[in-house]
């Protein structure tokens, strides 16, 4: 009965009507289902696992407790047993299954790691029989926490290879490129916290010509309202600016007045955000010199 009104359910208000009420039996039936042996449990996965459009709803909160209940899941019946259930939603002649089923792994991913899903999700983007297939697989990525840890996990990898690493970078700098430019808020940071982290292990002239990308999405987010972002981003300024090849001409006309004009106001900034505002100022004093950033910051006064 369940299954039917989510799958063809075509009345939008019923059909919310009917996913609140779902979701607060199924938070009912995970309590219970984290009790039961595996033996009771695992049957009992593909009927919680239906509720998957839950994570293309309208309603936020609803998409909120959708991932809550497919993370758990995922948690409860292990990684064999979620994806067995998901198996058949991934080549479906229907996109709207293909979709919520690419949500559903993400969630996987998330709950259980991104490195212990990988190798399903190589074969499935590598699937010559299926587009479909293909399709869901690019498609698992979408997930924003997801995505967040891929750019963490790349820029522990560029931390760990300093300063030595560019040549195994060399075939990972389309995704963090694409990350910034298509993505927003917290998302957006992990990937240029990323690419901070990268650009150093480059050779000056593609370090030069990487930051000259970067730095106009830098300058723009710099007016973001999240301190959390504002920290990353100030960051990632202080690693461009320090970076060999970064010449200090295009600094000063380019970032310096964007920088005082939008951080000069410290009482904006968070303890975090402002530890990263000062030692990102001297790494510009150190680039340009003391006397550019002093009478910038006099003139802005005046």
């Amino acid at each position: 009965m369940i299954q039917e009104h989510f799958m063809n359910g075509n009345n939008a208000k019923e059909l919310s009507a009917i996913e609140k009420k779902v979701v607060k039996l199924l938070k009912k039936v995970m309590n219970v289902v984290y009790k039961v042996k595996d033996l009771i449990r695992r049957p009992h996965v593909p009927s919680i696992v239906v509720i998957r459009p839950l994570l293309i709803s309208e309603d936020y909160y609803l998409r909120l407790e959708g991932r809550d209940i497919i993370s758990n899941l995922s948690n409860v019946a292990g990684l064999y047993c979620i994806i067995a259930t998901l198996r058949p939603g991934i080549h479906d002649v229907d996109e709207n299954i293909r979709n919520t089923t690419a949500r559903a792994c993400s969630c996987v991913a998330y709950a259980l790691g991104v490195p212990r899903l990988l190798p399903f999700l190589k074969t499935v983007c590598q699937c010559q029989e299926s587009w479909q297939t293909r399709h869901t697989g690019i498609k698992i990525d979408e997930n924003d926490k997801v995505k967040t840890i891929i750019a963490l996990a790349l820029t522990a990898l560029a931390k760990a290879t300093i300063p030595y690493g560019i040549d195994s970078f060399n075939v990972l700098l389309k995704p963090p490129w694409a990350g910034i430019t298509q993505e927003s808020g917290k998302v957006l940071a992990a990937f240029l916290k990323a690419m901070g982290f990268i650009i150093p292990l480059m050779e000056p002239l593609d370090a030069s010509d990487y930051t000259n990308k970067v730095m106009p999405i830098l300058i723009r987010e710099f007016q973001s309202p999240d301190e959390e972002v504002k920290k990353n981003i100030l960051k990632v300024v202080k690693q461009c600016v320090s970076t060999d090849g970064v010449e200090s001409d295009y600094i000063r006309k380019n970032l310096v007045p964007e920088f005082v004009d939008n951080f000069l106001d410290m009482g904006t900034l968070d303890e975090r955000s402002y530890k990263e505002f000062v030692e990102t100022t001297i790494e510009i004093a150190n680039k340009i010199g003391v006397d550019n950033i002093a009478n910038r910051i006099v003139e802005s006064r005046r």
